[in-house]
Parts: structure tokens; C-alpha cells; sequence
């Protein structure tokens, strides 16, 4: 009967092939392929030739033949049709388009298109090839079993036939048994990457009569068959149902690929006979024909569903329509045929982009929702409306929006179909959104804007370019509020390009917006640009509507215009969908009596159309029209009432439960997920979606798509509203029971396998993002919600819902789950308070408490770990967490857990997640943020830039201005810096640290106050002491300083002017602030200049008050300000309004959005406040001064600097205050409602002690770290710290730190250079050792440089010294030197020879160096570096550094990392090679520095997808197993298979060079040597992940000394000053 819908495009070849062919099954590519016989039926009964037509080619010309040798079925398939695939025609030349014609189920490949089954009018093959266009194409037909009249397999599915199509198209062969390489079934193909290239060449479809939303005939058809003896139901038939199941998911995954694919739908107009005598039914009705898609092409054709695709001639009036459309398509595609296929790079930008602006699905589905219900004829007469046609072509710039309203259910949102389908069929450039106040998501105007950005981005390629470069800005445009949306991605991207048509934005459901006030302020600003944009709103007219449209600029509305009144659309409706035949003229009068009955409310007129389609006689009519309800209150009076007088308790029961989901669902629920919430009460329906309609009073539809949505927004506002109504929703109730059915999902047997092997629950996705959202709106004094909330929390089910959200990347649910946990929580503690015997209670109630504060953290420290391994919840995250969290006391403390943290004394999680050191007498003074990157000005006058997703210094760190450096800035996005020194101001490239402007300064030498780089990084404005701003014009190659206004203070009597103290330029560089010492605050325009004002003081007393710090708001004619005694101030210079707010504070930033501002003080606390009401949110007590502090773009972290180190801090109340905006409320009183509903978080936080050298003993148990004040710790595995041994008096810092390989004696230096060694002898049990410090040394006087390292003699007599310019040997006993020499080798790194304690191995960057212990040369080799590593060899300018030496477990080989040096670059690379020996036939040279002959030894570079990965190498364990830190911070483990002959090191030809034994067989040339030595040397296996560290864990300087201790199986980590193990 019907058929799936496919097409296809090949690639061009100049084989010539024959087009009859046999299936062929390749080798391990498909199963079984059904029988290929034809069918034998012969009656004729009703079949659907359902089709699809077209599609673009590349393919040769074949030469048609017919294979005579199947004699048995060359008369049925000349009649009937071959089954698969079979071409019928084909060019002469090279052809681009392959035409493929799929008949429908119960039809066939010839007998479906051929009139009266006569071949002589099988017009594919007949018609078709006379045509002028058609005949370029290729074309063929597809054949398979799909007789409904026969006996079969019963199991047969829709899909079935799908794949048969799929196994033909590729592997199908012709007579010359060559591939036909063919296109694919388009959904199917979709979903199977084996077709992925076929898919791509897909260019059009051409639909006659098939049913995308079924019919209700195919039930009748299947309860039929299951009738007869002949045969049985088919599954292929049941698919085709009213709004399958089938259909519904073809369906939705078809509309996310329609946009790419020109559509064309044709559809019945006559009735079809079913074998009866004079009986005729519409077998498809036009709304299952036609898709309804923005710019589908729709076209009825006068014939019935037998006929539709069966023409008498080329004359034929329906073969001319479906011709010319193919004719048009296939033009198109010869034409286009090089230009319109996608490019691999677009639709990853497209992709790249859904992502950056959190688009989960584009807004046509609502499109086609409402699409659906409109009317042909309805709506026209807006195009003649003159408001509307001025809107459409308005040529003024500034009048750019046009509001139609109308009450509810005037058809508003049909009418918003209708524009948009009217603007794509035109060819105009339309974006489109639906507010639908069902969806909590689609109520955000943030999530509007994104759409709206989305659309135009694949519609403008220059837009989408400017979108995707916005990711450099780290912007969370998920959780951004409009505002920062519409300055970011529109009034910065946007409006500034050149777009040489007009954009057309539809949005419907203004009222219905969370904040419409907002969102029309918004769209108004679109007649301040130069692009021309239309923008049409659609919504009930409100109060607060009227309210701002007539406070809009003049020019910028076009108006209001009313929809009522327009009555000839509900004729139309009626006319259509009314069902009464006879008396034409009674039929008229029921038309009118119902329009005038209507109030222009459709809704009303569908229930009045369902009530009189139920009448037989006139005299029921006329009852009806007399009893019919007047107004929509009583419509749904009568509805509810239906409900409660259902004589069926169950069936009560049932609608009551399914109208609480459907009421209060946070978004439309299909009816598979609203199956499975509902399981316990619907396991035993016989058909849900019959139960919904029969049961639930017409209060919820069934879309297309499978949603069960409410009939319109006014009837869930009745249900909630109505108590005293027949039937109501009680809303605490709906919220309970949504909230039981989420957990059920949650707790489900088995649910972990499932979501492992991807089989998801179809409810799991709503239960995990939604179930706390109910649990908030459920009464919090019932029982059976907080027993099920602590019986969920108290098990691993929370886990497996943390699993699901990070599998499918929504952790930021964990935040707002957090925040309802919090709620809940303090509404639970409220109520128990002051009840008796309530103390059990009290356990649950902190678990719910330790949990809120949990699912916040794991998102700040593990988010980067869970959205890399959803898994690592369960085993990896837990241990790492404080003890006295939730997460760890129920997960992370099991004894057999394979990984234990030790060493670490809190209990508690703190908000700091990275320490950033800048070394001894290195002092900040100011920090920036933006894009990616972290900037602090230290006094030196250097820039130094830290990654901020891994707070390690970046590649081009520090940046070096060569003089002190005043001030910085940086650009938006963070790839631009500005310096600006005594002599000279530069501009830098952060990426690379490439100067690229250095621009004297003006001679006048004045102090840089403000700097902005400005106009798409073309100018720099610097704001000078002097009062002038000053600009660089970077568009130039040299540019110069311009003058680009003077401030002229007026002066104000009893105010002394002198030199300007601090400026503040706003974001578009069009304002400023100017302060002075006992002057009051001055405001700006630069251009002119003109002054705005001055700001006075709230107090009466004459306090001028000095302004220390101020800063404009980002999106609001606002300055934020810090008066000298600690006074924070907000001050509206145009309106000349101030607020102040004492704070005690002494630095002063705001957010990137203007929403919040942070404070610091001397006393180290730092607070952070709402800028709209000053409300006090976070608080943080630290110790030492804060000098600076800045945000995070993102607003989830605030970063400061306090002397010679820098702090990120992200606390839980900045994680909620960002996800809040996200979740789709009103941005002002959300965010009061949110300080309203919580008190400010405060945190304290100890100074810290950096660790600055860390070394474990090798025998076990105990380890030491030194730290920056000078302080030697002292710890036991099992017992913890046991002492401080050392304490500097002079806070020297410890700087190297060694144990003796029997673990009997400590040596360490500290900044100094003094040398201490000390003795450890253990004692039994549990006793401490003793410990005694046996000698100290001195080497200020003896060394110039640092000490470097420090090396014990394997018996622990004798200790190496190297400092950057001497090697010493001391002897344990005193310290005294027994051997000392010169020796510069600060980039080398010193390591005891791994096959002879007696000898010390010197690896260096271009050389290695064997000695003994008295210092003497006893061999000498140079690198020979690998051919693709050239540039690794160092220079007398550039020297690169060996950083670490590690020997594998077999001592053989040697791994040494190597830092390159090149000045801007951090990348490492690392050497593989065999462990040198030394020979004795050399004689020893006396001296370090004696001139001897040298030898070759040439490495292996470690291959770039292993060396890509490693941070720091830690260890070699057994077999060779690499033990290495990630740059994701993983410790990972990879076995290094070594070269297979074990053979030491030889000689090769040339003299007195060693190389591996694999390179020894033969002399090889350049090439080959590169190629063995990447592919033959090193052979890798895949790394395996031991563990994630946490986020806040992450300090390069910490992670440097992590050190793996392989005694005792562990590894050392420092993290806050302690070690953890």
C-alpha cells in the first residue's frame, strides 16, 4: 500500500555497464536477502502507490539490455514488475541524476505506474525519456514483496523494506557483474554510517499520495486480514495507522533533514472505490499527504488514490503537473550539480555552532504543528492588509516592527505558520520562533535569541563565521541573559556586516514570554542597525504589552494591528471541516449561526464543529446550536464535566492521571514517554493514544510528532484554576506525582546496562533533567516524597542519574537540582522545627543538604572528568572527595576500593580550584580575563597568561615588554594584548606572543588611566593622566598617536582640579569617567567631547569622597564606582541618580554582564553583590591583601591576585546565580528571587604553604615535602604527618629535596643554597624515627647560580651538588667538597647510571656524558636526533633543556623529556633511546672539561599521538609499563613495546656511533631511517586512564613534582600545601 520515501545521487565515471542485474551478497556485509519471486496474487485489490521520484547523480550512461536466460519470470515481471533494483532508461552520454521510482505496499515495480496495467502506459519508461529535461536522467524502479494478500512473514515491518532498498543500492550488480554503487533509503541511510557518502549526494523527493501521518483505513485493512484464512495481519500494515508510533518517529527524524532536500508532495482529490457497490472513501486526506515544511512544494491532483500515479497519456493534465515538477528538479540539479554539495566543513561548522549557542532543536516542529491546522484559503487576507504590506516593504530603516494581536484562540499562532510559509515560498530570508508557554525552555527569550542567531547563521555564511569565532570569548551563551546575548552576538556580530537582503523574524506567542517587556526593548534596538530587519510579533494583547510598544521610539513600530474580525477565515475552517450534505442553504445558515456564535475564538468553533459533525437529523443540528456552551469557560465547564460523570472509576482514574502529566509536564511529553511515566497505571491500556482521546475530554491533543499537548494555553489555565470547577488539577498533587514517576524511571531495575549499551529509557531523558523541578512544587510536608527523594539519595541510583546527565552533556542540571535541594531543604527544616521526636528525621534532612551542596561541586571539579568519561562517577570521582560529603561517605570510602586518597586534612569542600604562583619576588599588580585566557601584570614588566580551563601557563607566557609596564587590556575574545610602557606601547598576539605593533609613546610621557581595544580590534583608546584620550589606528601599518578629544573640566567653585587619578572607558569606547583627587566623578561622551556630569555624594556632609576604582555596566548607561573609604556606589550620569553601599573595600570588579560586582580588601576577604539591588551574595575570607580581582567570562569563577600568587575561586553561589538564567525565568526577579531564597555563602580560607619540593623514600612509609616558607614535613603512609623537621628562620624556601637509596639519610637546599643532610634511623612499631641533622653546607660564596639537584652516591657516602655553573661531590659525613669543577650545564638533567651504580650518566640537549664519582669523563656521545626532529637541536642562541630522565624497569632504555627552545613555545618532546655504556677500551679523561674523541648515539622520538598526550612523565613500572600525567590531567598508564632484539648498543659503520639495533642490518638513506624510526622502534599500545585529578587540583607548579613511588604503589601529588597520596 504505502511507501517510504527515497532518492539518491551517484558519482560520475565513464564505465559502461548493462542494467539488468542479480543481487549478489558480498562477503560479511548482509544477510539474508528475502525471497526474491514476485508475487502470485492476481485479484485485483485496492493498493496505495505512495511514491518517490527524484534525486541528483553522477553516474555513467548504461546501456539497456534485457537477460533473457530467466524465462520463468519474463512474463510476470513484464507485467508485474522485477523485484529490487532495475534500470528502465538511460541516456546517451554522461548523465548527473539518477530518478528512482518506489512503489507502495500491496503495489509494484511496472504494475503501480502503468494505466489499467498496460505496459504500453508505464510512463516512467515511456513518457518520461520524450521529455526535454527528464530525459538527461538516469531512471530506474525498485521492486519488493509487499503483498498484503498473501501469506508471510507477519513480522515484516516497514523498515524491513527500507533495508531491502538499502542492500540493493550498494551492493547491487549488472549483468557484468559490476557494483552499481547506487544511492540508499533515505532514513534508513541516515542512521547507518556504511551509507553516509550516498546520503550526502540525496538532492529531492518527490512525494504522490504517501502517508506521512497514516490513515485510518490501514486499521480497517489489518482487522480484515486477521479475519481471513487466505492470509494474516501484516506489521507493514498496522505501521501505517492514524499517527504510528512508526510513522511518528520517520516523522521527526525526517524533519531535521527535509531543510537539505527540495520536497514536492502531491495529493488525492477524488475519493477512491473499495470494491463495494457505490462505495467511495478518501483514502489519504491532504494533511497525511503533505508534510507541511517551510518552502515544501503541495499540489492536489484530480484523481483517486488508484490513479494518482497512473496517467492515460503526455497529455494527461496530472502527468504534465508531476512532469513539470521533475523537470524543474532535475534542471536544477544539472545546473547546481558542482556547487550544491554540502562541504564536510559546513556541516561541521553547523554542528560547532548548534552547540556554542545551545540549540537542542530548531523551531520547526511548532511550525509544523501549527501548519497543520491551517486551512487552504485561510489567512489571505492578511496580504492584502495595508499595515502588513507596509511592514513587508517598508523602506524606512527605523520602522521595522508590526505587532498583531488577538485574544486566545483567535489563531494566532496558524497565522504565524502562514507568514512564515508565505515569506519561504517568496525566497525571503525568514527566522522564526514560537513562545510556547508549555515548554518551560521555550518561554526563555535567551533561548529565542539563540534560535534566531542559529537560523541566521546557516542563512548568512559571513554570520556564522563571526558566531563561531565567539567561542574564543568562553562565553556560557546556555546560562547568558538576553542582553548579553543581543550585545554579543547581534549588536556586535550582526549588525555590523553587510547583508544585501532584508531578514524577516516572526515570533509568536509574545504574551507568553517570560519577560516580554525585555524582549520588545530588545528587538527595538534593530532599527538602530543598518541591516534591514522585519520583525513581526504575534500575542494576546496585554496591559504590560500595550505598555512598552507605546514607550517605543516613534519611528521604530510600525504599529498594532487587531486579527479579529476576520470572519471569512472561520468560513473557510467550517466550509472544510464541517460534515453535513443535503440542504445547501440550512448548511449556510449553520455557518453563520457558529461564526456569530464564536467570538472569533477557533477553538470554540472546533468543539462546535465536533459537536455538529455528531448530528444525523436537522432537528439534532438545531439542538445542538441551541445547547452549545457561549464562551470558552463554559466549553470547558462542559469538557470537565464529561470527565467527572465517566461511570468507570478506572477510567476516572486514568484521565485524572494523565491530565496532572500533560497540565504540569516542564515540556510536551510524547506519548511513548508519557507510556512509560506512567507505567503502573497504563501496562494494561490496549491503545494509550485511543485512551488519551477517548478519556481526557478534548482537554490534550496528539500532534504529528506523538506530543500529547494541551488543546491551548487557556485550557491548562483552567484545569489549574478551576477548584470549584466539575474537574480540576490540583497542582501539588500533578507535581507529586510527576516527581514519583521521575524517581521511578531513576530507580529502575537494570537501568545502568541500559544506559551503557545505549538502550535509554524514552522517559529517562525528562525524569533526569526535570525531577527536581517537581520536587520543588510538591507540598513539603508530605512523607511519601521525602522518604522516596532520601531513598534515592541513599543509593547508587544518584549516580547512575549523574552518569546519564554527563553522557548526555547536561551536568548543568546537577546545578539546578542543587538549587531545589537547597530549597527543599530549608521548607523540611522550617517545618520540622520545634516538632518532638522528629530526630530521625534529621539524618535524612542533612543528607538531602550535603547532596545540594555535592552536585554543585562535581560539576566545578570533576565536570571536565565526567564529560570525558560519564563512568568515572562510580569509581574515580568519589575518593577524591572531601570525607565528610555525601558522595564520599556512601560511595567513596569502601574497602575494596581500588583507589584511596590519603594525606589530606580536609573535611570540607572549598571553593578554591586552582593557585597560581609567580616565584619568589615576583609581585602582580592587576589581573584580566577574557576568552580563554587569564592575564597578570607582575612588576617586572611582564604579562603573564594562564590557560583558564587548565590554569597552566600558556605557550606564549610570559610576554616580555622589555620596561615597566604600566598597564594592560585585553580584547574581548583574549587573542589580542595591549601594553602600554614608560617608552613604548605594544600590541601582542597572545597565542604566539608575536609582537605585531610597538608604538612610541608621546614625549610628554603621560600615565596610561584606561585602555580599550575597540572597533573590532582596529583602534586602541588609552585614556591618559593628562586628561586626553588618545587612539592608535591598528588598521594601519605604522600607526601613529591621534588626539581624540581633550577633557575641559568645568570648574566647580570650592573644588581644587588637578591631574586625573583613574578613567573608565565603556565597552563601545563612547564613554567615560573621569575621577580626581577632591573632585567629584565626571562622565563623558568622547565624541565632541561633551560633558554629562558630575556624581555628588548621597550624604549631606561635605564628603567629595576620591573615586578609586569605577567601571561602566556593560549593557546600561551605568557607572559602578569605590569611593577611598571603602563606599561602593551606582550612579546613572544621564538621569543623575546614586546609590551607595558601604563595603569596606579597596578593589572593586564587574561581570562581564553587568549582573554582579566583586569587592576585596586589605583584611583578604573578597565579596560579591547584585548589582541590580546590592544584594550581598558571596563572601570570602582569605588571608593577605587583594590587589586586583576580575571575573570569568562565564561568571561562574572570580579570580584575584594577592602579592606573588593569584587565586581562582568558584563557589556555589556564583555556579547557581549563572544556571538560574538558564532555566528560562525573568532575569531581575529571578535574581532577587534567588537572593530572597538563600543567604549569602561565606567561606574562609587559611593561607597556604606552597609545597616547592616533594621526594618519598625508596624503602617505604615515609615521604617529606618542603615548602615556600622554608617548612621540612615529615609524613607516614599510615599515620599521617608526623613532624616539622625543619623550619627556616628566615622563610628560605625549600628548593631540592633527595633521599638516599636505603632510605637512611635526607639531604635538602633551600633558596640559600644552604645544604642540609640529616639521618633517619626507624624504630619498631609505631614509633617516629630519629631523626638528626648531620651536616650543613654552605654554597653562597661557591656557586653563582641556583642549586639545581641533588644526587645521592648509591651507598650513600657521597652526595652531588649542580648548580648552573658547578658540579661538586661532598662527602656525607661533614659536607666537606672532595670534588668540585665547573661546569655549565643548567639545562642538563644528572642521573646514576642504571647498569653501573659506580658511574653518573650527564644527559644534555645535543650531548651525553658518562662519569664517575671523582668527576671524570669516562665516555661521550652526541645526539643524533631523528630526521623529522631537526629542530630540536639546540644553537648557541637557542638551547633547549632536558627537564626529566626516566630509566625503564630493565634498565636498557632511557626516556628523557626535552623542552624546545623556541622562546614561544611550551611543547615538549621526548627521546627514546638506549641507556649508553661505557667502554672500557677508552681511556678515562682526567678532568670534566678534557677534549676526547666523541661517539654518535641516535634516538627515537617517542610517536606525536603519545607524546601529544603526556604533561609530565612519572615512572617506568614492570614490562616496560609507562606511567605518565595527561594534559588532561589523568594519570595514565601505556606499555612501550621495545625494539625485539634485546642486543646492547654497537658500533655502526661509521665510527664510533651507536644506534638501535633495529637500524643496524643495513645502511639506510635519510628517508628510510625516518620511517624506521617512527614505525619500527617504538611500538605503542592504547593508553590506558588509572584516574582523573579533580579541577581544582590543577597547578602546574604542583603537578611538576607529582612523582610516582613505587614501593609503595602510590603516587604523590601536592595539592593547597599538603600531599595527597
Amino acid at each position: 500500500m504505502f511507501s517510504k520515501p527515497f532518492s539518491f545521487r551517484r558519482k560520475s565515471s565513464d564505465d559502461r555497464r548493462q542494467p539488468r542485474f542479480q543481487r549478489t551478497t558480498p562477503q560479511s556485509s548482509h544477510s539474508q536477502s528475502p525471497d526474491p519471486s514476485p508475487s502470485s496474487a492476481s485479484n485485483p485489490v485496492p493498493e496505495d502507490d505512495a511514491q518517490s521520484i527524484t534525486s541528483k547523480s553522477q553516474t555513467p550512461p548504461y546501456l539497456y539490455s534485457r537477460n533473457s536466460s530467466d524465462r520463468s519470470r519474463k512474463h510476470s515481471e513484464a507485467k508485474q514488475g522485477a523485484l529490487g533494483l532495475e534500470i528502465i532508461y538511460t541516456p546517451v552520454g554522461d548523465y548527473k541524476v539518477d530518478l528512482v521510482f518506489i512503489h507502495g505496499l500491496g503495489g509494484a515495480s511496472r504494475r503501480t505506474w502503468s494505466k489499467n496495467e498496460d505496459p504500453e502506459l508505464f510512463w516512467p519508461m515511456k513518457f518520461l525519456p520524450l521529455e526535454m529535461e527528464v530525459c538527461q536522467a538516469r531512471i530506474l524502479t525498485f521492486g519488493y514483496n509487499a503483498n498484503f494478500r498473501t501469506s508471510g512473514n507477519i513480522s515484516t515491518s516497514v523498515l524491513d523494506f527500507a533495508k531491502d532498498l538499502l542492500f540493493d543500492l550498494k551492493y547491487a550488480k549488472d549483468e557484468q557483474n559490476r557494483y552499481l554503487n547506487m544511492g540508499d533509503a533515505y532514513m534508513q541511510g541516515q542512521n547507518d554510517p556504511n551509507y553516509e557518502s550516498i546520503i550526502k549526494a540525496i538532492s529531492a523527493i518527490v512525494f504522490l499520495a504517501t502517508p506521512h501521518r497514516g490513515t485510518n483505513l490501514a486499521d480497517l485493512l489489518d482487522r480484515i486480514l486477521r479475519s481471513t484464512f487466505v492470509t494474516n495481519s501484516k506489521l507493514y500494515v498496522s505501521e501505517l495507522a492514524k499517527n504510528s508510533f512508526t510513522l511518528q518517529k520517520l516523522n521527526e527524524q525526517f524533519r531535521h533533514i527535509a531543510p537539505r532536500l527540495e520536497i514536492v508532495s502531491f495529493y488525492e482529490t477524488q475519493s477512491t472505490s473499495i470494491g463495494l457497490k457505490n462505495v467511495r472513501v478518501m483514502i489519504l486526506e491532504k494533511e497525511s499527504s503533505v508534510l507541511g515544511y517551510p518552502g515544501e512544494t503541495s499540489k492536489g491532483l484530480s484523481a483517486d488514490h488508484h490513479n494518482v500515479c497512473k496517467f492515460d497519456s503526455p497529455v494527461d493534465p496530472n502527468y504534465i503537473t508531476v512532469k513539470n515538477a521533475l523537470e524543474s528538479i532535475v534542471g536544477k540539479i544539472i545546473s547546481t550539480s558542482s556547487s550544491n554539495k554540502p562541504l564536510p566543513s559546513k556541516r561541521k561548522n553547523s554542528a560547532d555552532l548548534k552547540t556554542l549557542l545551545a540549540v537542542t532543536e530548531v523551531p520547526d516542529v511548532d511550525y509544523i504543528f501549527f501548519r497543520d491546522q491551517w486551512e487552504q484559503g485561510t489567512c489571505e487576507w492578511l496580504l492584502e492588509e495595508d499595515r502588513y504590506i507596509e511592514w513587508l516593504n517598508v523602506q524606512d530603516q527605523a520602522r521595522t516592527i508590526l505587532w498583531l494581536n488577538g485574544g486566545a484562540a483567535t489563531g494566532k499562532s496558524v497565522l504565524a505558520s502562514f507568514i512564515i510559509n508565505n515569506l519561504v515560498e517568496k525566497g525571503l530570508s525568514c527566522q522564526y520562533f514560537f513562545i510556547r508557554y508549555g515548554n518551560r525552555g521555550k518561554r526563555s527569550v535567551s533561548l529565542l535569541l539563540r534560535s534566531i542567531a542559529y537560523q541566521l547563521a546557516r542563512d548568512i555564511p559571513e554570520f556564522m563565521e563571526q558566531v563561531l569565532q565567539l567561542v574564543a570569548e568562553a562565553t556560557d551563551f546556555a546560562t547568558a541573559d538576553p542582553r548579553t546575548l543581543w550585545e554579543k552576538i547581534y549588536k556586535s556580530a550582526l549588525f555590523n556586516l553587510k547583508v544585501d537582503r532584508t531578514l524577516y523574524w516572526i515570533i509568536d506567542g509574545l504574551d507568553e514570554a517570560d519577560d516580554p517587556r525585555a524582549l520588545v526593548r530588545l528587538l527595538s534596538e534593530t532599527s538602530s542597525s543598518f541591516l534591514p530587519i522585519r520583525v513581526l510579533l504575534l500575542g494576546r494583547k496585554t496591559n504590560e504589552i500595550v505598555d512598552v510598544f507605546q514607550k517605543l521610539p516613534q519611528p521604530t513600530a510600525l504599529g498594532m494591528l487587531a486579527i479579529e474580525g476576520h470572519m471569512e477565515d472561520m468560513r473557510i475552517y467550517l466550509a472544510q471541516e464541517l460534515r453535513m450534505s443535503g440542504n445547501v442553504g440550512f448548511t449556510e445558515s449553520v455557518v453563520e449561526r457558529v461564526v456569530r456564535g464564536a467570538q472569533n475564538n477557533f477553538l470554540w468553533v472546533h468543539f462546535a464543529v465536533q459537536r455538529l459533525n455528531l448530528c444525523h437529523t436537522e432537528a439534532d443540528v438545531e439542538l445542538a446550536l441551541q445547547t452549545l456552551p457561549i464562551g470558552m469557560e463554559a466549553i470547558y465547564d462542559r469538557m470537565a464535566l464529561t470527565i467527572a460523570q465517566n461511570s468507570s472509576t478506572t477510567d476516572r482514574a486514568l484521565a485524572s492521571t494523565l491530565l496532572q502529566c500533560a497540565t504540569i509536564s516542564l515540556r510536551v511529553l510524547t506519548v511513548a514517554e508519557l507510556a512509560q511515566a506512567l507505567y503502573d497505571d497504563t501496562h494494561t491500556v490496549l491503545d494509550l493514544q485511543r485512551s488519551i482521546a477517548d478519556l481526557c475530554g478534548g482537554f490534550v491533543v496528539i500532534d504529528n510528532g506523538g506530543n500529547v499537548a494541551m488543546i491551548h494555553q487557556t485550557a491548562r489555565e483552567y484545569l489549574l484554576n478551576s477548584k470549584d470547577r466539575p474537574f480540576c488539577v490540583e497542582k501539588g498533587a500533578a507535581h507529586k506525582l510527576m516527581f514519583e514517576n521521575c524517581m521511578r524511571t531513576l530507580m529502575s531495575v537494570g537501568l545502568r546496562a541500559k544506559v551503557k549499551s545505549n538502550k535509554q529509557p524514552n522517559f529517562l531523558e525528562y525524569a533526569a533533567k526535570s525531577w527536581s523541578s517537581h520536587l520543588m512544587l510538591t507540598p513539603p510536608d508530605c512523607v511519601q516524597t521525602a522518604d522516596t527523594l532520601n531513598k534515592f539519595l541513599g543509593g547508587h541510583w544518584v549516580l547512575i542519574w549523574i552518569q546519564v546527565l554527563a553522557a548526555n552533556q547536561h551536568l548543568g542540571v546537577l546545578v539546578e537540582a542543587s538549587k531545589h535541594l537547597s530549597r527543599y531543604y530549608a521548607q523540611r527544616k522550617q517545618l520540622d522545627a520545634g516538632r518532638s521526636g522528629q530526630e530521625h528525621l534529621v539524618l535524612k534532612q542533612e543528607l538531602v543538604d550535603r547532596w545540594a551542596e555535592d552536585l554543585v561541586k562535581v560539576v566545578g571539579k570533576f565536570g571536565r572528568v565526567l564529560r570525558r568519561d560519564p563512568e568515572s562517577i562510580f569509581k574515580m570521582i568519589p575518593p577524591f572527595c572531601p570525607q565528610s560529603s555525601a558522595i564520599y561517605q556512601q560511595f567513596g570510602r569502601s574497602k575494596d576500593k581500588s583507589l584511596v586518597i590519603s594525606g589530606l586534612s580536609g573535611q570540607n569542600w572549598d571553593d578554591s580550584i586552582a593557585r597560581m604562583s609567580f616565584g619568589p619576588g615576583t609581585y602582580a599588580s592587576s589581573i584580566s580575563a577574557a576568552g580563554s585566557q587569564i592575564a597578570i601584570l607582575v612588576s617586572s614588566g611582564k604579562v603573564i597568561l594562564y590557560h583558564s580551563s587548565i590554569f597552566e601557563e600558556a605557550t606564549a607566557s610570559p610576554i616580555k615588554h622589555g620596561e615597566r609596564v604600566y598597564r594592560m587590556a585585553l580584547n574581548s575574545n583574549g587573542t589580542l594584548l595591549a601594553t602600554y610602557g614608560y617608552l613604548t606601547t605594544k600590541i601582542w598576539e597572545t597565542s604566539t606572543g608575536k609582537c605585531t605593533f610597538s608604538v612610541p609613546n608621546i614625549e610628554s610621557r603621560p600615565r596610561p588611566l584606561a585602555m580599550l581595544l575597540t572597533k573590532n580590534n582596529t583602534m586602541l583608546l588609552v585614556g591618559t593622566d593628562d586628561r586626553r584620550i588618545r587612539s592608535l589606528d591598528l588598521g594601519q601599518d605604522s600607526p601613529k598617536w591621534q588626539l581624540t578629544a581633550e577633557l575641559e573640566e568645568p570648574e566647580i567653585e570650592g573644588h581644587f582640579l588637578n591631574s586625573s587619578n583613574h578613567m573608565a572607558i565603556n565597552g563601545d569606547g563612547r564613554l567615560i569617567t573621569v575621577a580626581y583627587r577632591g573632585h567629584p566623578l565626571s562622565a563623558w561622551e568622547i565624541e565632541g567631547p561633551v560633558h554629562i556630569g558630575h556624581c555628588w555624594r548621597t550624604r549631606e556632609e561635605a564628603a567629595r569622597g576620591e573615586v578609586i576604582e569605577a567601571a561602566w555596566h556593560p549593557h546600561d548607561l551605568v557607572v559602578l564606582g569605590l569611593y577611598i573609604e571603602g563606599v561602593v556606589f551606582k550612579w546613572r550620569p544621564y538621569d543623575d541618580e546614586t546609590d551607595e553601599l558601604a563595603t569596606g573595600a579597596s578593589r572593586l570588579a564587574i561581570s562581564s554582564d553587568g549582573n554582579l560586582f566583586a569587592t576585596g580588601d586589605v583584611r583578604g576577604t573578597v565579596k560579591v553583590y547584585t548589582t541590580a539591588e546590592f544584594g550581598l551574595l558571596y563572601r570570602l575570607a582569605s588571608e593577605d591583601t587583594v590587589l586586583s580581582l576580575t571575573f570569568s567570562p562565564d561568571l561562574r569563577r572570580f579570580y584575584d591576585i594577592r602579592g606573588n600568587y593569584g587565586n581562582a575561586w568558584e563557589p556555589n553561589a556564583l555556579i547557581r546565580f549563572a544556571e538560574q538564567r538558564s532555566t528560562g525565568g525573568k532575569s531581575e526577579s529571578e535574581a532577587e528571587s534567588f537572593l530572597r531564597s538563600s543567604t549569602a555563602s561565606e567561606s574562609w580560607t587559611a593561607r597556604i604553604d606552597a609545597i616547592t619540593a616533594l621526594a618519598a623514600s625508596p624503602v617505604g612509609h615515609l615521604y617529606c615535602s618542603g615548602t615556600e616558607q622554608g617548612v621540612l614535613h615529615m609524613y607516614d603512609t599510615k599515620r599521617g604527618k608526623l613532624a616539622d623537621i625543619y623550619v627556616s628562620k628566615s622563610f628560605f624556601s625549600i628548593e631540592q629535596l633527595s633521599w638516599s637509596k636505603d632510605g637512611r639519610y635526607l639531604c635538602f637546599s633551600d633558596s640559600s643554597k644552604k645544604i642540609i643532610v640529616m639521618s633517619l634511623n626507624p624504630r619498631s612499631g609505631d614509633m617516629d624515627p630519629v631523626i638528626e641533622t648531620r651536616a650543613e653546607l654552605s654554597m653562597k660564596n661557591t656557586t653563582d647560580g641556583p642549586i639545581l639537584q641533588l644526587l645521592f652516591h648509591p651507598d650513600s657516602s657521597q652526595l652531588l651538588v649542580r648548580s648552573s655553573s658547578m658540579i661538586s661531590i661532598v662527602s656525607i659525613v661533614d659536607l666537606s667538597p672532595i670534588q668540585s669543577s665547573e661546569s655549565h650545564t643548567s639545562h642538563h638533567q644528572w642521573i646514576l647510571h642504571p647498569q653501573d651504580p659506580a658511574l653518573i650518566i650527564d644527559v644534555g640537549p645535543n650531548s651525553i656524558r658518562i662519569l664517575d664519582w671523582h668527576l671524570a669523563v669516562r665516555q661521550c656521545y652526541n645526539f643524533q636526533y631523528p630526521q623529522t626532529a631537526l629542530r630540536m637541536e639546540s644553537t648557541s642562541s637557542q638551547v633547549n633543556t632536558i627537564d626529566r630522565v626516566l630509566a625503564t624497569t630493565d634498565k636498557r632504555h632511557l626516556l628523557a623529556q626535552i623542552s624546545l627552545s623556541d622562546a614561544n613555545s611550551k611543547e615538549k618532546a621526548f627521546l627514546y633511546f638506549r641507556t649508553p655504556s661505557y667502554s672500557p677500551r677508552i681511556v678515562a679523561s682526567p678532568s670534566i672539561g678534557t677534549e676526547r674523541e666523541i661517539d654518535t648515539i641516535t634516538a627515537i622520538m617517542i610517536p606525536r599521538n603519545l607524546s601529544a598526550q603526556i604533561a609530565f612523565p612519572l615512572s617506568f613500572l614492570s614490562q616496560n609499563t609507562f606511567i605518565f600525567l595527561s594534559k588532561d590531567f589523568s594519570v595514565c598508564s601505556r606499555r612501550l613495546e621495545l625494539p625485539s632484539n634485546p642486543a646492547p648498543p654497537v658500533l655502526n659503520a661509521a665510527p664510533n656511533s651507536i644506534v638501535p639495533p633495529a637500524m643496524t642490518e643495513t645502511m639506510e638513506t635519510s628517508k628510510d631511517c625516518q620511517q624506521r624510526s617512527e614505525t619500527t622502534s617504538v611500538v605503542e599500545q592504547s593508553a590506558k586512564l588509572l584516574f582523573s585529578l579533580p579541577g581544582d587540583w590543577i597547578s602546574r607548579d604542583c603537578l611538576a613534582l607529582c612523582t610516582v613511588w613505587g614501593v609503595e604503589r602510590s603516587v604523590l601529588c601536592p595539592r593547597n600545601g599538603e600531599v595527597a597520596v
